[in-house]
């Protein structure tokens, strides 16, 4: 396996195609290597961030996962939203089989920074083309799932969070299978899988179980596509103190049924998404598309995203605008009156729609590490806070408002 220290070297006035620098890094981390180069039988590699984030009001503290804690005013300098640091080794076992284990330690909820095993599984390769994985991989929701923790991997500061937040299960235990072929000038990827995940946020523990997925992929000649289609069951336990004020105003009313609705049990969920990735004279076009469909517990939303950046020597400045809508509310059961209040809050809780335009730049100041700056301008739809929670009732009950967001970061390989 290439490890991150084998990654192509970066010249120093002047950065590589984006498409094969990531295809090299993730390559690395996948634990893969080219036929011509036998690759070494122990491998050890990581990746960090170290990041700031501010918002320009203090009550509204960004947040681009539902896992991060929600309790730091918004206009101190947070370090905890995009800083991060992962350790990966490899052993190859054999011709076809070998060996990785992927730790990453983050700010959790909790604010937890033990480390957490996000990659633990054997590869086995019966064929040239077709790949087996057992244990713990990387969940394929999105077109860059597999580069979630590795910023230094993409363009931009972090991925639009409008899209990225629409799921916060990041790895399944179970099997999958990747068939790889040429396909004319392209090169056509296929992966089913089946296993199960879970995951701790700021307002509820989750589990998917029986999760199935397929996802497509194609790449080449500087252009890159996929579609991934999951289908699960869902179930959650709330803790947060809306959610718990809610059922029991319905269960002292008597609205078992209602109140039932909200026990976190026998939901099920899809989840879909589709993007490209297209680089040419230097200018890169990315692209996606998602959507949660739940059947009950939390909203149903979909998210979509466009940027636009220019390679200049060492600079890639760019540009984003993003957009995130419900589609149904969390809780639709029909309640008396009374309860109506209540369960508007309970809603509007749940409800992170939001768009943003942001503008960035990335800077390749030396090999294997980059500087970032991104200032965006994120305006919540009513109704909602966006992505900037509160466990403050009042909060959910003044006029939302446009937010300004700086964020500063350096990402780099070893």
């Amino acid at each position: 396996m290439d490890s991150f220290q084998n990654a192509p070297a970066l010249p120093p006035r002047r950065r590589r195609n984006l498409r094969p620098l990531l295809a090299a890094i993730l390559l690395s981390l996948a634990g893969s290597a080219s036929a011509a180069d036998e690759p070494p039988r122990f491998a050890l590699s990581g990746f960090g961030t170290f990041g700031l984030t501010r918002s320009d009001k203090d009550n509204y503290r960004f947040h681009s996962s539902s896992t991060q804690p929600s309790t730091m005013p918004g206009q101190n300098f947070d370090p905890s939203t995009d800083s991060v640091l992962g350790v990966q080794g490899t052993a190859r076992l054999s011709d076809k089989f070998d060996l990785t284990v992927q730790a990453v330690s983050r700010q959790a909820a909790g604010y937890d920074y033990t480390p957490h095993i996000t990659w633990a599984y054997l590869h086995y390769r019966p064929t040239p083309t077709l790949s087996l994985r057992a244990g713990r991989t990387t969940t394929p929701f999105f077109m860059f799932s597999d580069s979630l923790n590795v910023n230094y991997a993409t363009p931009w500061l972090r991925p639009p969070a409008e899209v990225y937040s629409l799921n916060p299960f990041s790895d399944l235990d179970g099997v999958d299978a990747i068939y790889r072929a040429p396909l004319g000038q392209m090169d056509l990827e296929i992966q089913g899988l089946v296993g199960q995940s879970a995951v701790l946020t700021r307002s509820a523990s989750g589990r998917l179980r029986n999760a199935r997925a397929l996802r497509v992929g194609l790449a080449g000649t500087g252009f890159s596509a996929q579609a991934g289609y999951t289908r699960t069951d869902l179930h959650l336990n709330w803790t947060d103190g809306f959610h718990q004020a809610l059922r029991r105003q319905l269960i002292a009313a008597g609205e078992a049924d209602a109140a039932d609705e909200l026990s976190g049990t026998h939901a099920s969920a899809e989840f879909f998404s589709a993007g490209f990735q297209w680089e040419k004279n230097n200018w890169i076009t990315i692209a996606e598309f998602a959507k949660r469909k739940v059947d009950r517990y939390i909203s149903t939303a979909h998210g979509w995203y466009l940027t636009v950046g220019h390679r200049i020597d060492a600079f890639t400045p760019y540009v984003t605008y993003a957009n995130q809508n419900q589609d149904t509310p969390a809780f639709c059961t029909p309640v008396p009156a009374i309860h109506a209040p209540l369960v508007g809050i309970y809603n509007n809780s749940r409800n992170t729609a939001q768009h943003s335009l942001a503008f960035g730049t990335r800077w390749d100041v030396a090999r294997r590490i980059a500087l970032k700056g991104q200032i965006e301008r994120i305006t919540p739809a009513p109704q909602s806070r966006g992505l900037f929670p509160s466990d403050t009732l009042a909060d959910y009950l003044r006029p939302t408002t446009p937010v300004h967001v700086l964020s500063l970061s350096v990402d780099f390989v070893f």
